[in-house]
Formats: structure tokens, C-alpha cells, sequence
């Protein structure tokens, strides 16, 4: 196997708007084709989050740089603070809202690679999850 790395300044970052989350992508599928791990620092506005879903093939740690997050995996709810993590299997059902005065920032690293293609599964609208937090 080869030898690979990659400096990523903030600057060079690839940034995203998704639902009024700002993404700031290090390392993804079109970045760095060669990476086996991705990673994504995520900014959401008071009030913002991403809403119940799961990465069929993509396992995900989240950990908290700023802010203060309303973490849930299935049906379990915890206050996340700067610094507090939380590791996720593939096809596990998860959401992260922002539960504070101020914007919440938080490192996403998902892995394998391979499992890019499988995408994104939002499932808010189907219970029980629709129920767990209303709109």
C-alpha cells in the first residue's frame, strides 16, 4: 500500500449549505479520493440541527468544539458540551440539534469510504422518530 497525506488549510476548505447548517468539508469523496476516513466541521445556527437519520454503511464520531448540542441516538437524548463525543455505528439513527444561545460547531469523522455511496438517509418523518422531538 502507498504512502498518502494531505495538508488541508481552513481556507481551502470545501464549504456547504445544507439546510442551514454550514459544512466545511477537510476530507470527502471528491477531496481526497484516496482517504479512507472523512471529516466535516459543522456550524448550525440557534435553533438549527440535523434531523433524525443514519449512514446505512458509514460509522460517525461527533465531537463538540463549541456550543452546546442535543444529541440523540435512537431514542436516547444527552447534552453534549465542548468536548464531549459520541461514537455511532453504521445504520444507527441519530440526530443533533442545537440546544443553545449560541451557534453550535462540531467535528463529524465518518468511515469507510466505501460506504460514501450509500449517502445519507433522513427517516424524521417516519416514527417513532417524528415523535421523539416536535417541530
Amino acid at each position: 500500500m502507498g504512502k498518502y497525506w494531505k495538508f488541508t488549510k481552513e481556507e481551502e476548505c470545501v464549504q456547504e449549505m445544507v439546510l442551514g447548517r454550514n459544512h466545511h468539508w477537510h476530507y470527502n469523496a471528491e477531496i481526497s479520493k484516496q482517504a479512507g476516513t472523512y471529516m466535516v466541521k459543522v456550524t448550525v445556527p440557534v435553533g438549527g440541527g440535523h434531523d433524525f437519520h443514519h449512514h446505512p454503511e458509514m460509522n460517525e464520531i461527533l465531537y463538540v468544539l463549541k456550543g452546546t448540542a442535543e444529541q440523540w441516538i435512537e431514542n436516547e437524548k444527552q447534552i453534549l458540551k465542548p468536548g464531549d463525543s459520541v461514537y455511532i455505528d453504521p445504520a444507527i439513527v441519530h440526530a443533533t440539534f442545537n440546544a443553545g444561545e449560541d451557534e453550535l460547531e462540531f467535528l463529524a469523522v465518518l468511515s469507510p469510504a466505501t460506504g460514501w455511496e450509500a449517502g445519507t438517509i433522513d427517516v424524521s418523518d417516519t416514527l417513532p422518530y417524528s415523535e421523539y422531538r416536535k417541530k
